[in-house]
Formats: C-alpha cells, structure tokens, sequence
C-alpha cells in the first residue's frame, strides 16, 4: 500500500487481553486519545476467539492471567497469524531476565511493565503500528511481484506455444496441399467425360474422399490439441504422461514433422500419472519430440526413442533420446538460458527448453541431459507421482 494510503487511526484495531478489569480500563483510559479501535478480553482463551474473528493491528498482552498464560497467547498467535505481521506487547508485574527470554522465543515484540505509564504506552503502540504498517506495504509489494513474474512466466508459456504452432504451420500446410491434389485426383476419377484411362480403373472415388475425410479430421484435431491456451489456465490437474506422448506423437506425424524419421515408444501398460497440466506435459514433449526430430534430420538413419516408466523409488521417469550429432560439452551448461540455441537462424526462439525446464521443476522434476558428440542425445526427466498413481 503506499504511504500516502497508510490507516488512519481510527481504523487501527488494538487488543487488550487482561483477566483483571481495572488494568483492563486502564489500558482503554490510556489508548484512548489516540483514536484507535479498543476491544478488550478476560482471558487467553477469549483473546484467541476474538483474534479469529477479526485481527487486530496490534495486541496488548497480560503474561500472569489463569489457566492459558501470555507467554501462551502469545506463542498460539504467532503460530495462527503466522502469514500476518501483529505487533504483540507483552505486559509484566516481573522483571526477570528469564520470562523476558521466554517472552522473546514466544514471539513477542515489546515489554511493558506494571503500573503502565500514558506516554509511554502510547509511543510503543504508535511505532509498532507503524512498523505493521510497513510489513503490510511490503507483503503488498510483495503479492504484487509475485503476480508479475507470474504473468510474465505465462507470457513465456504462450510465447513457446505461438513458436510451436508457427514451426507447425508449415507441415499443415504441406499435408494440406497433399490433401488438395488427392481431391483433385478424386474429382478426376469420378467425371464420367474423363477418358476412360482416367478414372483409375478399380478406384472406387467415395473410398478416396473417404480417406481424405478423416485424415483432414485427424490433422484438424491434432492442430486443436496444440493450440488450446485455455486449458492452460485451468487449475492442476493429473497428467497420464503415456497417453499425451502417444498423442504428440501423433501430432507430430500427422504435420509431417517426424516423418523423416523412425520414432518409437516405449510405454508402460499402467498409467504413469502426475499433478500437472495436461497441456503443459503436452508442451513439453512437444519441445523434446521436436528438438530431436531437427537433431536427426542430417542423420544416415535417423530414430527417435520416446518413453515413460514409473521408477522403482516411487518417481516417474519419461526420456526422449536421439540419434543426432550431439550436444558440444561446452554448450550442454548454457541449452538451458532463455533465446539460446543451436539451430540457425530462423529456426528456433530459444525458449522451448527454458520452458521444459521451468514446466518440469513446477512439477517438482529435474531434468537431466546425456549427450556428447558423435553419441545422440538423451533428455531425462525424473518427476513425482501423483499420489495414488
């Protein structure tokens, strides 16, 4: 909150918690002035009621009540407004070095002696309400910074996807262009003024536009799978790893992207399930599938092995090797910095494998990386299980 906008006093809340009545009035006689917001308890337990009701901006404590003393109360509030700074003074007849410790490790912010003193009391209450004042101006800050870099973590998300679906654009539009010639071939067969050497002889047309039918299906399923942002956005899910590898794997084939090579999976029979977004798994097999298919696009016989297992610790291992040049040792510490890349111009953002990696470690994962020249690459990731899976 800014300065400017700090509480006034008489939105201030103070809580005085006394078993006796008259320093109970006392404490009300003195605060009184200030215009602050007075409420009163009898007792340790009252003050823990009154606490969860509203919470107030500071706490005048009494240590000796019965039952539930304030070196209690003290330490019960700090545990229940753990997330909220609250100024708590305790109030003492005593003054032993020990219950000051005891006081302190209870998490008390000041002392005061018994018979209070006006001025004095009102002073500490002023500056520990400001010190609140500005805990509150910097948790403010705070949630406001943390929202920031969370927009901007899913700017990056987007901006990975929009990339992904660029690189896509122009494997649809070659499978759209097979698909037009197809059609067109089709047309041909099934005009009867075509000359008889034209129409394919045993061709049945309905059966080639039979065909083309669901394979534009397939190809617009596989483009509506990559490109669904709001699903993104919704809260975490559970993520069946094997079933969304199988699924950019098809992805993958169907735009033209893997074609060139000879991709296995390895799969297990039982679900290999973690607390993450579907489509977020999704985006990252997405960018290791893809990241290899460019890696073996040189090779004499390219092959891509993808797969996920459940580990015997309990965790879920998934890896996506390749059979390409490799990764230069002096380049493996730095694939992960955000716009670096190895491929040429044009041909990558630098952002896929900062993605995967801030993906995988939202999850709870690491990813590892087995690669050297001449020897494939090999990117492993190792994440916690959903419970129960």
């Amino acid at each position: 909150m800014p300065f400017s906008t700090r509480p006034t006093p008489a939105s201030l809340r103070v809580l005085i918690v006394d078993d006796d009545a008259v320093s109970r009035s006392t404490a009300e006689a003195l605060l009184s002035p200030m215009g602050y917001r007075l409420r009163s308890t009898a007792s340790g337990e009252e003050a823990l009621a009154a606490v969860a009701a509203e919470t107030p901006d500071l706490v005048l404590l009494d240590v000796m009540m019965p039952g539930m003393d304030g070196f209690e109360v003290c330490r019960r509030l700090r545990e229940r407004l753990r997330e909220d700074y609250i100024p708590i003074i305790l109030v003492t007849g005593m003054d032993d070095r020990h219950d000051i410790l005891r006081g302190l490790e209870a998490g008390a912010d000041d002392f005061l002696r018994k018979p209070l003193h006006g001025a004095e009391l009102r002073a500490r209450a002023s500056n520990l309400l400001k010190v609140r004042a500005y805990h509150q101006i910097l948790a403010s800050e705070r949630d406001h910074a943390l929202a920031t870099v969370e927009e901007l973590r899913q700017q990056v998300l987007r901006a990975d996807r929009l990339a992904t679906l660029g690189t896509f654009a122009a494997g649809v539009s070659h499978e759209l262009n097979n698909i037009a010639h197809v059609l067109r071939s089709a047309l041909d067969l099934s005009d009867p003024a075509a000359p008889s050497d034209m129409r394919g002889g045993d061709l049945d047309p309905r059966e080639l536009f039979t065909h083309v039918a669901k394979h534009v299906t397939e190809l617009s399923r596989a483009i509506l799978r990559i490109a669904r942002p709001e699903e993104a956005t919704l809260p975490e899910a559970e993520a069946n790893l094997g079933r969304i590898l199988e699924e950019v794997d098809q992805m993958l084939r169907l735009t033209g992207r893997t074609r060139h090579a000879l991709v296995s999976l390895i799969l297990p029979p039982e679900a290999c399930l973690i607390r993450g977004n579907p489509v977020h798994a999704q985006q990252v097999f997405l960018n290791l599938l893809s990241n290899a298919a460019d890696a073996v696009s040189n090779a004499r016989e390219p092959s891509i092995e993808a797969g996920v297992r459940p580990r015997p610790d309990g965790r879920i291992e998934a890896w996506v090797r390749d059979n390409g040049p490799g990764i230069p040792a002096d380049m493996v510490p730095r694939i992960f910095e955000p716009f670096f890349t190895t491929k040429g111009p044009g041909s990558g953002t630098g952002l896929g494998l900062p993605v995967v990696k801030q993906l995988v470690e939202s999850w709870g994962g690491n990813i590892q990386v087995e690669s050297h020249p001449g020897g494939g690459t090999r990117m492993v990731l190792v994440l916690p299980a959903a419970r129960g899976s």
